[in-house]
């Protein structure tokens, strides 16, 4: 049976709840009714890199991989400064809370795709985000386009990144299946 994985930083309970009240705050910007199917605060994250499905008896490689991959990586600071609709210049599909590129956040993204699919990583720097929300678009169109609310919050937010984690996804839950300290 194959399993759903993903690279993930889980974020520290704090930024959670930060992030929760965030959601709150603009589920009432929307008039009559949400559009959006907020993300469950111990859902929160920021995807590294979604691996794909993989068989059960390809995982152990996949982390020896992935351990491979970060191994010379030192822990880092994250910084969350907007939240935004996303993705941008598009038909919003989700509210994202967006991160700063640094170069080791976008180091640690270039070295997983070169281990994980033996590639030259794509020429994309990696932007750190945290999807908190999914825009029900059958919904959102229902709503006249000069009545859309403006997201523009700009929390101040930070932490530190001592590891990060292969997640399996399993019917809309999320398990660490490894954490590697960096």
């Amino acid at each position: 049976m194959k399993k759903k994985i993903f690279i993930a930083i889980n974020l520290p309970e704090k930024v959670k709840n930060e992030l929760v009240s965030y959601q709150e705050k603009i589920d009432g910007y929307f008039d009559d009714f949400s559009p959006i199917k907020w993300t469950r605060k111990d859902n929160l994250h920021i995807t590294m890199f979604f691996v794909g499905f993989v068989e059960y008896d390809e995982l152990v490689e996949i982390f020896n991989r992935i351990e491979k991959s970060v191994e010379d990586l030192e822990p880092f600071r994250v910084e969350l400064d907007s939240i935004t609709y996303g993705p941008l210049g598009k038909t919003p599909k989700m509210i994202w809370v967006n991160g700063k590129k640094i170069p080791s956040i976008i180091e640690a993204n270039r070295k997983l795709e070169e281990v994980l699919f033996e590639i030259r990583p794509t020429e994309h720097e990696f932007t750190p985000h945290i999807t908190l929300g999914r825009i029900v678009q059958w919904q959102f169109k229902k709503i006249d386009e000069d009545q859309v609310p403006q997201i523009e919050e700009y929390p101040k937010m930070s932490f530190n990144v001592d590891s990060i984690e292969i997640m399996e996804s399993v019917k809309g839950n999320y398990i660490t299946l490894k954490s590697i300290n960096l």
